[in-house]
């Protein structure tokens, strides 16, 4: 082959190569239903199928999820597992696992988190979850769950608010159970308005931690005292006063769901909102407290 034509080749490979390095940040357009980009392919979202999570006899599977589209400061709101102090919004996590960690104290059993999942579908921002509760199986008795995280603040941001944690269960040994660090794709601003292009991500980080009590280790069996003393408590949030709560309906919401991720009564939201009915529309802006 002659010498020009290796020449050529050659040329036109670095034009591209540069040409690629030079756009940066992969940039995305897109339509309402169909998402375009030329820099990388983007996987579509997947659920974890719950059937194939291995549980031994005595284990209980635990899932929910909620979804932080049409709350303020949207991805504040992506990893508010239990729930946070602005507003009350959360997914109530924490209370959500204790409760399946005194039903396995209730079979007679010292209770374990054996393995937690998390799923964030960036569209959507829905946040999925799955906790595998069972009998222990080095001997502690853990009895709580607890998390901080941050979005967009990184390692240093999430670090710094463990001791704070910590300290609300002094009486209690920590145990890492999971480093949550997943980057969304970023469809919206931070007020939840979607985006005509993309071109980046927010790091959601969130550190979970599961506590034991060191007395009940050398217990062999659980009795009545122990499941007393470590029944769960039900915290409600600690939300700023003379902050009015809204929320906006979207498919497939009801009055009943909306009052569990707020902790009010249907009759209340109802009362608050002068309905005569349980019927809600998408896109209506329901007043919570």
């Amino acid at each position: 082959m002659p010498k020009n034509i290796f020449l050529k080749f050659g040329f036109f490979a670095l034009l591209f190569l540069r040409f690629s390095l030079v756009l940066g940040q992969p940039i995305i357009n897109f339509s309402d239903t169909t998402i375009k980009n030329t820099e990388f392919i983007l996987s579509p979202f997947s659920l974890i199928n719950s059937d194939t999570i291995n549980l031994d006899e005595n284990d209980i599977l635990i899932k929910d999820s909620y979804c932080a589209k049409g709350q303020p400061d949207v991805y504040d709101a992506l990893h508010s597992f239990q729930s946070r102090k602005v507003d009350g919004f959360g997914g109530f996590l924490n209370d959500k696992i204790n409760l399946g960690l005194e039903k396995i104290r209730l079979k007679g059993f010292k209770s374990d988190i054996k393995k937690l999942y998390i799923q964030i579908d960036s569209y959507t921002l829905d946040v999925y979850w799955f906790a595998v509760v069972g009998p222990s199986s080095d001997n502690h008795c853990y009895t709580r769950i607890d998390s901080r995280g941050s979005a967009n603040g990184g390692r240093p941001a999430v670090e710094k608010q463990i001791p704070s944690i910590h300290l609300r269960h002094s009486k209690l040994i920590p145990v890492k159970l999971l480093e949550f660090n997943n980057d969304v794709l970023q469809y919206y601003d931070w007020k939840g308005n979607k985006l005509d292009t993309i071109k980046k991500f927010i790091n959601i980080q969130q550190y979970f931690y599961k506590y034991y009590d060191p007395k009940f280790d050398s217990l062999n069996e659980i009795t009545t005292e122990i499941i007393n003393e470590t029944k769960p408590v039900i915290i409600k949030p600690d939300i700023k006063k003379n902050n009015p709560i809204t929320y906006r309906v979207k498919k497939g919401d009801t009055l009943s769901k909306i009052s569990k991720i707020y902790h009010v009564s249907v009759s209340t939201i109802k009362k608050n909102n002068n309905l005569r009915s349980d019927i809600i529309q998408i896109g209506q802006v329901l007043k919570i407290r």
